[in-house]
Formats: C-alpha cells, sequence, structure tokens
C-alpha cells in the first residue's frame, strides 16, 4: 500500500476558518482548551482525492475563543492501490499529508490567536485524532 499517492507535489488550500469570540473569562477561572481533528478523503475523480484536515479549538467553559481550521491537499493515486484500502482515512491519517496538513494547520492557528488574551496558541504540528 505504500504507493497509494502518485505525485508527492501538494500544496494545502484553506477550506475553512471560522473564529468565534465567546465571553471573557472571570478571575480565577479554570479553562481547558480542547484540540481535536477531524479527516475526510473525498473522491474528485478516478486518479485523485481531496484530503482535509479539520482541527477544532473548543473550550471548556465556554471561554475566550473558539476556532475550526480546515485545509485540503489535491493529491494524485493510483487508482488500483486506493481501490485496495480497506479505509482511505486510516491510510491518509499515517501518511506524509497528514503531517503537511498538520503543520499548515498549526501556524495558521497561531497566527489566529497571536492577539487573544492568552497569545499565540500554539498546537502541535502533528494530528491529533480523539482515541
Amino acid at each position: 500500500m505504500a504507493n497509494v499517492i502518485r505525485n508527492m507535489n501538494f500544496k494545502p488550500i484553506i477550506e475553512k476558518i471560522e473564529y468565534v469570540r465567546e465571553r471573557e473569562p472571570q478571575p480565577n477561572d479554570k479553562i481547558n482548551m480542547r484540540v481535536w481533528d477531524e479527516m475526510k478523503v473525498e473522491r474528485l475523480r478516478s486518479d485523485a482525492v481531496k484530503v482535509i484536515l479539520q482541527r477544532n479549538i473548543e473550550p471548556e467553559p465556554k471561554t475566550i475563543f473558539s476556532v475550526k481550521v480546515a485545509l485540503g491537499i489535491e493529491c494524485l493515486i493510483n487508482t488500483e492501490e486506493f481501490d485496495k484500502l480497506d479505509d482511505a482515512v486510516e491510510y491518509f491519517k499515517n501518511s506524509q499529508i497528514s503531517r503537511v496538513l498538520a503543520s499548515t494547520v498549526s501556524s495558521i492557528i497561531s497566527s489566529l490567536t497571536l492577539h487573544s488574551q492568552i497569545g499565540a496558541m500554539v498546537t502541535a504540528p502533528v494530528v491529533q485524532f480523539p482515541q
């Protein structure tokens, strides 16, 4: 299954950015910022797919801000190898594409949150799927 991706020359494209400013935190509030990723794979044509990674950040309790950033990469595939996959999403979760998407999303989130109450939020440049 190592030859599913035919061409490693890809560039992330922004699919969605959503920034919602929540209420101001109260003094001594304890806030837990939950961070998780979601991935989907869409077949564009017989020899191409779009892989979309969305990083979600939600505070508990709802204070400061919540953020969703989704990036996509269109890549050429070897159709025969791709069709043999049991689960395309699982394959791409462990691919070079997920590493490119996660590091780019991390950079975008840092920029978006730079001027927030807590300063730049630096999330890990690796995928973070819920268990």
